[in-house]
């Protein structure tokens, strides 16, 4: 009961899907224990996005059927983390221009988007389509241990697999990040919440669906997402002080490019 209790959660808090009657914002302690079954929605968020993907290419070509996946992963996750990278994109910008943080903030802040928000947001949709359309349609998983064959096309595994490194980027991000004083809020949950049992427990169950759908292509590529991770809460830490939950919504959509990209890649070298 309290694995399908920490699942609901997670699902609750990631999706639009209302699995519990709960509120993220009142029930902080329940999201903290749901943080270790992220990947598991990250699972279930790619289920949804291959099968809109499947029922598309049945009447489109690859193209558009990808663009139309990945406007659903918008509408699954009800524009979560897409917020968090137009925020901090916007931050970005103007920190880059003035050098001054408290203006990284006060953008971050800012209710409005600006152009380096709506750019970033338009570059990853862009990134994520091109490198999904760029997949070999072949069959690159045959499961012939247990009896019988079971056979994946590769852009169905990108499909299910990224939004499952996406979400685990959070609890690594959380658990090696600590939140601004200023910017206490959703993230700080997640910052303060994250232990070593959850990372331990969410790096375990990651580890297994990416290895179970991807092989030693998928492993690869994870680790250069942990990496990629690990060095954005370097980055943040010394620069800003920590995170906070857009920067999360960031590291997620960062995440999902990054492993994606060397998906592919070590896909074509292994395989």
């Amino acid at each position: 009961m309290f694995i399908l209790s920490g699942l609901s959660e997670a699902v609750n808090f990631l999706t639009v899907f209302k699995l519990k009657g709960k509120s993220r914002a009142l029930y902080p302690d329940s999201l903290k224990k749901s943080i270790k079954y992220f990947p598991f929605a990250g699972l279930l968020i790619g289920l949804i996005l291959a099968a809109v993907f499947y029922v598309f290419n049945k009447f489109l070509s690859v193209q558009p059927a990808i663009l139309v996946a990945i406007f659903f992963l918008y509408i699954i996750t009800g524009g979560l983390h897409f917020d968090g990278l137009s925020d901090t994109s916007d931050g970005f910008f103007a920190y880059l221009k003035s050098g001054d943080k408290n203006r990284f903030y006060k953008a971050m802040k800012d209710v409005y988007t600006g152009t380096a928000g709506n750019l970033a947001v338009i570059f990853y949709v862009l990134i994520m389509w091109s490198l999904i359309t760029s997949a070999e349609p072949v069959k690159s998983f045959n499961l012939v241990n247990e009896g019988f064959n079971l056979n994946f096309n590769f852009m169905y595994l990108v499909l299910l697999t990224f939004p499952v490194a996406g979400r685990y980027s959070i609890v690594v991000m959380s658990y090696f990040s600590d939140t601004p004083d200023n910017f206490k809020g959703t993230g700080t949950i997640f910052t303060e919440g994250t232990n070593a049992a959850s990372l331990i427990t969410a790096s375990v169950f990651t580890l297994i669906i990416i290895y179970f759908f991807l092989k030693l292509a998928g492993i690869f590529s994870l680790l250069v997402t942990v990496f990629t991770v690990l060095f954005a809460a370097f980055y943040f830490g010394r620069r800003f002080g920590g995170v906070n939950g857009d920067m999360l919504g960031f590291t997620v959509k960062l995440s999902e490019v990054v492993f994606t990209a060397a998906l592919i890649g070590f896909h074509g070298i292994l395989y």
